[in-house]
């Protein structure tokens, strides 16, 4: 979510992974948000979170999904898994068939989450892969794992949608089903400002 001004010039607030928004309602959607998206599917490279050397694995400790932490090689993987989730899920939100390259990318990652992971019993009864804690691709198996398990289920795949907020681009659930904007707060309230921003012009120019 890049924060701006109508029509004059950009204020962009710098985002890191202890302070950017988690919105998405589910890990995989949260991780295609960790940075802004143009119109045309590109990231914004000055509202990514996931820059700095040990991004991923201060991100991976907030979520509860960090392991060992697994080097600049490790967050060139995990952000291209980032641009193949983010890819797939804002095509499915627009209802149209994800690209078999982004599949591709989900597909490896997850293959290799599932060869490395164990299924174990969690707090709610469930059984679910888990790794070592030890594991320097712990966070990106976890992220991979959660984006399958979203995939299969349709219940949730109905609630999700894009947010149509300039050069936002944000995936997430709409549990309400009253949800437009990623956040009312901040694309919402925007895409408020323009609207009596161009209202005011257009009454502007009809008293000229």
């Amino acid at each position: 979510m890049l924060w701006t001004l109508p029509y004059t010039f950009r204020l962009v607030v710098k985002v890191t992974p202890e302070s950017i928004k988690q919105l998405g309602g589910t890990l995989a959607l949260d991780f295609a948000n960790s940075v802004d998206w143009t119109q045309d599917e590109r990231p914004i490279h000055a509202t990514d979170a996931l820059l700095e050397p040990d991004a991923l694995d201060r991100w991976g400790v907030r979520m509860g999904v960090a392991g060992r932490p697994g080097g600049a090689e490790e967050l060139e993987l995990a952000r291209g898994l980032r641009e193949a989730l983010h890819a797939i899920f804002s095509a499915l939100a627009r209802e149209v068939e994800p690209d078999d390259f982004s599949l591709s990318r989900l597909r490896f990652a997850y293959a290799s989450a599932v060869a490395a992971g164990a299924l174990v019993r969690r707090e709610d009864g469930d059984f679910g892969l888990d790794w070592s804690p030890d594991e320097p691709r712990r966070v990106r198996f976890a992220v991979a794992a959660d984006a399958v398990a979203l995939l299969a289920d349709p219940a949730r795949m109905a609630r999700l949608h894009r947010c149509p907020g300039r050069d936002c681009g944000w995936v997430f659930l709409d549990m309400s089903g009253r949800r437009r904007w990623c956040s009312m707060a901040t694309c919402g309230s925007r895409e408020k400002m323009r609207r009596m921003y161009a209202r005011k012009r257009a009454a502007a120019s009809d008293n000229a």
